[in-house]
């Protein structure tokens, strides 16, 4: 059947920068748990033959008491570790809480990590690395690692994920001190790229990506078959991810109310500290046909996303969601050959790409809509583009600006 014949795409022209380099990754969150884009392109830039140390966040005692792991407070002192071929993971050392309020603790806490940085760079032979930072408020180290290149990789609005005013301009001013010393910018959305283009004058916009061969490799095989916590009654209207505020509780509710003849699944981790969401969340699950099968590893959701009937991108509409170009499960979707349903876009699609909507009844008449009107041909063509934005490419278009770039080692 044309829904599961793997969609080879053209193969990106090599490129000429990101080759036999070592590069730092500091990172704003751990290796384990929901994969990101900065798991997603640090597999990528080994693949392709770079040294690549991808260095865990810092691990306050906040993080320590919300989760307590004496395991992951001591995991600095094993050092680097090899993850894989060109792959090596960093924890370090346990920091001292209050740096998001003050600058003191924020630059000591960095010049802790410094050392240990220095350390696991000695013992692997990494020189002159390209410093690659997801981490907002990671100043401090720029200049001090002898690295040929920095690059400052901003994948959110980090100021508006905090509550306080206060919190929120600190956040803002550590991100804009940042920027005011890195040698290149990139974002993941356009709307990223114009707001930190006030502070830096070569800023790049790399939507997120999809590891094809991951989606391609569980067609026709045993793990593509039918995961067994997934309900039996369909159609199955699906969501993967992280599950946060941002995402559209309300309208979950409205749909499963409106269709109780559908299943809806969510697949993922509870990343909410808020009470009002998980009460949404409890009552959501006291719903027969409301499914929440929480985290799954990266490699096991392709026979999940598999089993969809429609995709969704369900974020509630407000300042946060305007930033989401297309986010990372969105080309999962597609690599699926899913049809996608979404209230945040991408919006330069075509409609058997993407419905997009913007109140729940348009979400609800464009899932009958998809459901009525999907077919093998449109699923062929969803891979088509999944193909066409594979992290290998994502790569490729880095490694372009790079290539352009004045500081070069």
């Amino acid at each position: 059947m044309a829904t599961n014949a793997p969609v080879e795409p053209k193969q990106p022209t090599s490129g000429s920068f990101l080759k036999n380099r070592d590069i730092v990754i500091i990172s704003i969150s751990d290796w384990e748990g929901p994969k990101r884009i900065r798991q997603f392109l640090s597999e990528e830039l080994a693949r392709q033959g770079n040294r690549v140390l991808f260095v865990e966040s810092q691990y306050t005692l906040s993080k320590f008491l919300k989760k307590p792991s004496l395991s992951r407070a001591f995991r600095f002192l094993q050092g680097p570790r090899r993850l894989a071929e060109n792959l090596y993971l960093l924890a370090t050392f346990p920091f001292i809480p209050g740096g998001e309020f003050s600058s003191l603790i924020s630059r000591t806490n960095w010049n802790i990590e410094r050392t240990f940085l220095r350390s696991a760079m000695k013992r692997l032979g990494f020189r002159n690395p390209i410093l690659w930072m997801f981490a907002y408020n990671a100043d401090p180290l720029i200049g001090k690692l002898g690295e040929s290149l920095s690059i400052y990789f901003c994948n959110d609005a980090f100021s508006l994920l905090v509550d306080s005013k206060a919190l929120q301009q600190r956040v803002a001013a550590l991100e804009q001190e940042l920027l005011k010393e890195v040698d290149v910018v990139f974002t993941v959305s356009e709307k990223l790229s114009q707001e930190k283009s006030q502070f830096h004058s070569s800023v790049h916009t790399i939507h997120h990506g999809v590891d094809i061969r991951l989606f391609q490799q569980s067609i026709d095989t045993a793990s593509a078959a039918r995961p067994a916590d997934m309900p039996t009654k369909s159609p199955i209207i699906g969501y993967s991810g992280v599950i946060r505020y941002m995402l559209d509780l309300e309208m979950i509710s409205f749909l499963a109310d409106k269709r109780p003849d559908w299943s809806f699944v969510l697949v993922g981790p509870v990343a909410e500290s808020r009470s009002d969401f998980y009460s949404q969340i409890e009552a959501l699950k006291r719903r027969p046909n409301v499914h929440f099968l929480g985290s799954k590893r990266a490699e096991d959701l392709p026979p999940y996303i598999n089993a969809f009937d429609v995709c969704l991108l369900p974020y509630v509409l407000g300042e946060v969601s305007t930033y989401y170009a297309a986010p990372l499960k969105f080309y999962e979707y597609l690599a699926a050959g899913k049809p996608v349903v979404s209230t945040v876009g991408p919006r330069q699609y075509d409609r058997d790409i993407v419905l997009n909507c913007s109140t729940k009844e348009e979400v609800l008449a464009a899932i009958q809509e998809t459901l009525s009107n999907n077919s093998p041909e449109l699923a062929t063509k969803r891979k088509i583009i999944a193909g066409e934005n594979s992290w290998e490419r994502r790569v490729r278009q880095i490694d372009d600006v790079l290539s352009q770039t004045p500081k070069q080692p």
